[in-house]
C-alpha cells in the first residue's frame, strides 16, 4: 500500500503552517484572522509551486497582484488598501535589509 491512497498521512491544518520569517511578516501585515490569511497566502504561493517555509522577496514581489486580487474578493476596498500597503511596506524594509 502507498502514501498516495491517502492512508497514513497526516492532513495538517493551513492555520498550522508556519513559515520562514517572510511569510510570517507577510502573514502579520495583512492583519486579517490569521487561519484565513495563511489560507490565503498558502494558497497564492501553491500558484507558482513555493511553500512558506521557502518565500523569498522575489516572489512575494511577484505575487503581490494576486494576493491584491483575492484579499479584494474577502474584504471592504479601503480594508484590501490597508493590508496591502502594509504588505507592500514588509516587502520594501525586505530590499533594504537585504
Amino acid at each position: 500500500m502507498s502514501d498516495a491512497d491517502g492512508k497514513g498521512m497526516a492532513t495538517v491544518p493551513i492555520d498550522a503552517v508556519k513559515g520562514n520569517a517572510l511569510f510570517e511578516k507577510a502573514v502579520a501585515a495583512i492583519g486579517l484572522e490569521d487561519a484565513t490569511t495563511r489560507w490565503l497566502c498558502v494558497s497564492v504561493l501553491n500558484t507558482i509551486g513555493t511553500t512558506p517555509q521557502k518565500l523569498t522577496p522575489e516572489e512575494l514581489g511577484n505575487l503581490l497582484p494576486e494576493v491584491d486580487r483575492r484579499l479584494r474578493k474577502l474584504v471592504q476596498e479601503a480594508q484590501a488598501d490597508a493590508a496591502m500597503k502594509r504588505l507592500y511596506r514588509v516587502l520594501f524594509e525586505q530590499a533594504d535589509s537585504a
